[in-house]
Order: C-alpha cells, then structure tokens, then sequence
C-alpha cells in the first residue's frame, strides 16, 4: 500500500502520513514504535477468547454481501 501511494502521489507523501502516524500515536499515548508493536497481540490482552471474536465479527463484515444476508433464523 505504501509503495502505491508513494507512486500516486510522490515520494513528499512520506512526509503527511508520518505527521498522520505521529499525531494518531500522540492521541493513543504511544511514544514509540517499539512500543506499539505487539500490543495488541492476542498474547497481551486480558481475555483472549473475546480479541478472538471481535477479530472474527470484523473479518465478517468484510464479505461482500454480508450485511445484506439473512440472519439463518429468519429462515
């Protein structure tokens, strides 16, 4: 993805998106890359079974059609 926006829009577009990653690390209080890496790994959360579920709910509504199915009691 980055190699295709640097492309699309010049190599100055480093530039914006590392202001965008430092401003979005400021507001999650992250003060390092290092930091941030494995933080939300299913080893570092308190309930893995639910960071499970949530990740499954999400990979769900990225099927196309998904939101239009019929829930199957509906049947």
């Amino acid at each position: 993805m980055m190699t295709s926006a640097l492309l699309k829009y010049g190599i100055e577009h480093i530039g914006v998106v590392l202001a965008g990653m430092e401003r979005w690390m400021e507001e999650h209080e992250y003060v390092s890359v290092r930091q941030m890496r494995g933080s939300m790994s299913m080893v570092n959360v308190e309930n893995p079974a639910a960071f499970l579920r949530g990740n499954y709910i999400k990979m769900l509504g990225r099927i196309p059609g998904a939101s239009q199915a019929r829930h199957w009691s509906t049947f």
